[in-house]
């Protein structure tokens, strides 16, 4: 990257949210931009007026690629395919391809945390800001990247001694060549088959979160996953671990005592740890800084509102890299006890004749809602289906069988789910067949739901899939699904 682009001839490609905020920081500081989208003018409306009206060329249309091998410069929008033939030949020529948030990580000043993985990332991303915000008072904290404004038009603005907090999608660390200084890597799983080349491609795509990073920087790890903990050999800086399933090892045991509030610090071990860790024991949530001074009980998982293991999971690395980076247990645990969840994620909407309604919108993929199924009790109704990511349905099959679920099935993946649950069902050895339905629509889809469910049980939306064979977006999806329920 120059350490300029002014006068600097740029190719920017896709003009969604991340690629708007791109283009006008580059025109603040002198840059010449083509704009590279699929879409016409009136397609875009007034992104096409705003930025015509600030100099910008155009290149529009199903072959808008064609001339994008002759830059020496480009940024791509993080979801789009990077094995297009023209991305191809541009690299091939030399080009320098980058993106918003590889350009983010280069020019800003203050201490970053970067959040990812398959699952969880939003939802810690916003614990670990709110956890430094309660700890750090007068230090100025930024949350953004897959999440909140678009921080590259303030990169400039934001001092030495606040602190960013960035969730990273695969897409958006796939063309990083830089990594945060403080990383956090919930879990790998398959996802996004229908974008990355392959499932290795995904995966080593966010091992870029680390890879990049100093021997002076940190990575937070979780132990239980394999894909994750077996990462920490290679790591070039400072490894740290959390457990849901007791001390990850290398952390000494729980030999302290609590005091009359149940969170002082516990002595009791003479020995140095290797690495620190974080991890639930019991109700308690101990962290342990691995220099000897002592673990601490942080808080209580009756502290965190929102429901599941893999909740606690996201506080427990959140715990851990908050801690890196200058919180402290006070402030943790006051916004452990503050957080209420984020919107379409097992987010409660309201009961109906008894039937408790869920919208777990966010959950895209499988393992998504194979964490809902594990996180609410009672007999379930899962309204299933979307668009299709190149993903198996048949593990989440088999959980959806032993919890004895029934489905209503919806979108373009409606046929391959009802495959994978007759299958289950057939190899559980099971009699009759499995109760599952299908829906032309979401609003006939929480009719039948309701239909299927009797007093007591939940009706939960958490699709498994994509959102963009009936949907905008998963979040559109949501919101008429809380639309619907709230007008029975």
């Amino acid at each position: 990257m120059p350490e300029t682009y002014k006068g600097v001839q740029v190719a920017v490609v896709g003009m969604g949210k991340s690629n708007q905020a791109l283009c006008r920081y580059l025109l603040g500081e002198g840059a010449q931009i083509t704009c590279f989208d699929r879409k016409t003018k009136e397609q875009l409306g007034e992104v096409y007026e705003e930025f015509s009206q600030r100099g910008v060329t155009w290149r529009l249309g199903p072959d808008y690629l064609d001339t994008l091998p002759e830059y020496e410069h480009i940024f791509l929008t993080p979801g789009m395919k990077k094995h297009q033939p023209q991305v191809i030949e541009a690299r091939k020529r030399g080009a320098k391809i980058s993106t918003e948030i590889d350009l983010f990580l280069k020019r800003c000043k203050a201490p970053v945390a970067g959040i990812t993985g398959s699952a969880g990332k939003t939802t810690t991303s916003m614990l670990v800001g709110r956890m430094l915000e309660r700890s750090m008072p007068g230090t100025p904290v930024y949350v953004g990247g897959n999440i909140g404004p678009v921080l590259i038009e303030k990169v400039d603005e934001i001092p030495e001694h606040a602190r960013v907090v960035l969730e990273l999608s695969s897409f958006q660390l796939h063309l990083c060549s830089r990594s945060p200084q403080y990383a956090l890597l919930l879990n790998i799983r398959p996802n996004h088959l229908d974008i990355h080349k392959d499932l290795d491609e995904y995966v080593e795509a966010k091992k870029n979160i680390f890879r990049f990073q100093s021997q002076h920087h940190w990575c937070i790890l979780n132990y239980d996953d394999t894909v994750t903990r077996s990462a920490a050999a290679e790591c070039p800086g400072h490894v740290g671990f959390f457990s849901i399933y007791g001390r990850p090892e290398g952390a000494p045991e729980h030999t302290g005592h609590k005091g009359q509030n149940g969170y002082t610090g516990c002595t009791g071990h003479t020995w140095r740890s290797r690495v620190p860790a974080a991890w639930l024991d019991g109700d308690d949530l101990l962290y342990d800084p691995g220099d000897g001074s002592g673990l601490l009980a942080v808080a209580s998982k009756r502290d965190l509102s929102i429901p599941g293991n893999h909740n606690i999971s996201n506080a427990l690395g959140a715990i851990l890299i908050s801690m890196q980076m200058g919180a402290n247990p006070e402030g943790i645990r006051k916004a452990i006890r503050e957080f209420r969840g984020i919107e379409h994620r097992i987010e409660f909407v309201r009961e109906v004749g008894g039937v408790k309604f869920y919208n777990d919108s966010i959950a895209t993929s499988p393992d998504r809602t194979v964490a809902l199924i594990d996180s609410l009790e009672g007999s379930l109704v899962l309204i299933l289906g979307g668009s299709d990511k190149g993903l198996s349905f048949d593990q989440l099959a088999r959980r959806i069988v032993a919890r004895g679920c029934k489905s209503v099935l919806i979108g373009q993946c409606a046929p391959k789910i009802r495959r994978s649950i007759e299958t289950a069902w057939a190899e559980a050895g099971l009699a009759g067949t499995p109760e599952i339905a299908e829906a032309g629509s979401l609003e006939d889809a929480v009719s039948i739901a309701l239909s299927m469910a009797n007093p007591g049980d939940s009706v939960a939306l958490s699709p498994a899939c994509a959102s963009y064979d009936m949907f905008p977006n998963f979040a559109e999806r949501g919101r008429q699904f809380k639309q619907i329920v709230k007008a029975l």
